[in-house]
């Protein structure tokens, strides 16, 4: 009587293969992800990442494959637009941090650009704020063309210099910079139709003189003036009600 072979043994599933290949790609994909995450030589590291992407046919970007057909409704077309949405709202000036509330939650903070000197500056006789023929011929065929039709504000800026000033005009040095300032500001809204609201009156008395010159004949003439700038800042970001409607918030 032959013998009876013995049962064979039951062999390794395939599964469990396929399993321990899986593990083993994992385990590896961990690894290199913690080699990755602190890169202390970043020329070294620079070959291997664009082998890796050459490989993995990456281009970069938000990590979206590219294909050839145009599908509608898509995860992949969603995502592509929200790709954009993120690229413009970089563009915009924005800030995820809130600005901090101080005792008038309304109160905000405009940087302002650098001002614009308008024309040279329109010199006045000692102790004198009314404009002549010639001031006038300046105000309204130089300044107003290059003001009327801007929103930008305008600071017209009154200077004062020296004893003579005071002496001449009876008045400090501050009002009558101011005069001299209020005489441009309206001729040029009575005669030369530029919006008030963009006109701001300066007071700069005798505290910033072009020339340091002493107080004789007219070498201190640049000192009595009056100066139009041009700011970086318009009526609608400094006030609320920006056509004077009496309805702002």
């Amino acid at each position: 009587m032959g013998k009876r072979k013995p049962p064979e043994q039951p062999g390794i599933p395939e599964w469990v293969l396929t399993y321990g290949d899986l593990m083993s790609l994992l385990l590896c994909f961990f690894i290199l992800l913690a080699a990755f995450s602190e890169i202390k030589q970043p020329r070294e590291y620079r070959k291997v990442i664009d082998a890796i992407k050459e490989a993995l046919g990456s281009s970069g970007g938000i990590g979206l494959s590219k294909i050839n057909e145009n599908v509608e409704n898509s995860i992949i077309s969603q995502l592509e637009e929200l790709a954009k949405r993120d690229d413009q709202s970089k563009n915009t000036n924005q800030t995820p941090i809130p600005n901090i509330s101080g005792r008038n939650p309304r109160a905000s903070v405009i940087h302002q650009s650098g001002p614009t000197a308008i024309g040279s500056s329109i010199p006045f006789e000692p102790g004198e704020f009314h404009l002549t023929a010639s001031m006038q011929r300046k105000l309204k065929f130089d300044v107003a063309p290059m003001i009327k039709d801007q929103k930008y504000i305008v600071h017209i800026t009154g200077h004062a210099w020296g004893e003579t000033d005071k002496a001449r005009s009876g008045m400090s040095p501050a009002e009558l910079s101011f005069k001299r300032a209020e005489s441009v500001q309206e001729y040029l809204i009575r005669e030369c139709e530029v919006s008030p609201q963009i006109l701001r009156i300066l007071v700069a008395a005798d505290q910033e003189p072009m020339s340091a010159a002493l107080d004789v004949g007219d070498t201190s003439m640049a000192n009595r003036r009056v100066q139009l700038y041009q700011t970086g800042q318009t009526v609608e970001q400094l006030h609320p009600d920006p056509n004077f409607t009496g309805r702002g918030g």
